[in-house]
């Protein structure tokens, strides 16, 4: 049996979504070892951390042939500068103010790194996916939220109170629709995966010959609304192409602001590809300045799923051996 010295040193990243946890052992080189998915169990905080000890044991013992470190964890939620605290989470509110990072420590008696979805996700594009070679870019991410993350000269900016990147609760229509935090026209509520699936459901009975309507056994998705936009269907064109100009509207005020080199779409809602990239970038191109723009590249993120997952991981890694 190999002693502790022999064993190769990794961390586990946990990325907790507004729908699903994804974890997985990573070496300090950033290569994954072992992978788990589940569904968030949302009933409580408990509930919560007793999912997300149970993983961790699990990946441990998947994992008996390494040394952990740490533990890197990136939740839906803005948190305190010191990372220590979930200051608030409009998605999850069960996590509001709740001291995350020491009850955590306390339950795997492993150092635990929190910080916020988007930016770990980031962290794993800078330095193993599509921004391996940028110094300044935005990464943005699309799924049951939305939230993004400002690297400049390759560090994430975190604001005076670590709050910076909530994108999702920028404003763009006024007299929009209800956010869930407490908000109104916030991007989230256009662009996001419940926002899509809600616009369906609108507009599914006055559109008969759609591809969606023979979906009849569960609800329908934005993976669905993606799908058929692929293969041409009307009304989910529709969708995504306001989607898009949306999503550019927003992308155009950060390279106006900003001039970064490049910016990084992740999350499940990316994964409708040029269905969706297309009338982005046509939106931004229409908005924003000729030079920021032409200095910018709007790119899908190249770590897929695993980005929350290995850039939680060698955040730890980085944080926590300090």
């Amino acid at each position: 049996m190999s002693s502790p010295l022999d064993r190769k040193e990794c961390y586990i990243g946990i990325d907790i979504g507004g729908t699903y946890i994804k974890a997985g052992v990573v070496s300090t080189d950033g290569k994954i070892w072992a992978q788990r998915l589940q569904n968030v169990q949302h009933e409580n905080l408990n509930v919560l951390m007793k999912q997300i000890v149970a993983i961790i044991h699990e990946l441990r013992q998947a994992g008996a042939s390494f040394q952990f470190k740490g533990v890197g964890i990136g939740v839906p939620g803005l948190v305190s500068k010191k990372k220590s605290r979930i200051s608030i989470s409009p998605n999850m509110p069960y996590l509001n103010g709740v001291e995350f990072k020491a009850q955590m420590e306390q339950l795997l008696e492993l150092p635990v790194w929190l910080e916020n979805d988007a930016k770990v996700n980031a962290y794993g594009e800078m330095l193993m996916g599509a921004a391996r070679e940028v110094r300044d870019f935005i990464y943005i991410t699309i799924g049951t939220r939305v939230g993004a993350a400002i690297v400049i000269d390759r560090k994430i900016f975190q604001g005076a109170s670590g709050y910076a990147g909530e994108l999702g609760h920028m404003g763009v229509d006024p007299e929009g629709k209800k956010c869930f935090c407490g908000g109104t026209g916030c991007l989230e509520r256009y662009v996001s995966a419940p926002s899509i699936a809600q616009r369906v459901e609108e507009r599914i009975s006055l559109n008969p010959t759609s591809a969606l309507q023979i979906i009849t056994d569960r609800p329908i998705t934005a993976q669905d609304v993606s799908a058929a936009a692929m293969v041409g269907d009307k009304m989910a064109s529709v969708i995504i192409g306001e989607v898009g100009r949306y999503l550019g509207m927003a992308i155009s005020n950060l390279i106006n602001l900003l001039n970064v080199e490049k910016v990084v779409l992740g999350g499940g809602v990316i994964e409708a590809g040029d269905v969706l990239l297309r009338p982005t970038v046509e939106e931004v191109k229409r908005r924003a300045l000729s030079p920021p723009y032409d200095d910018c590249k709007i790119v899908s993120g190249s770590l897929g799923p695993s980005a929350g997952i290995i850039g939680a991981s060698l955040l730890a890694r980085d944080v926590l051996t300090v």
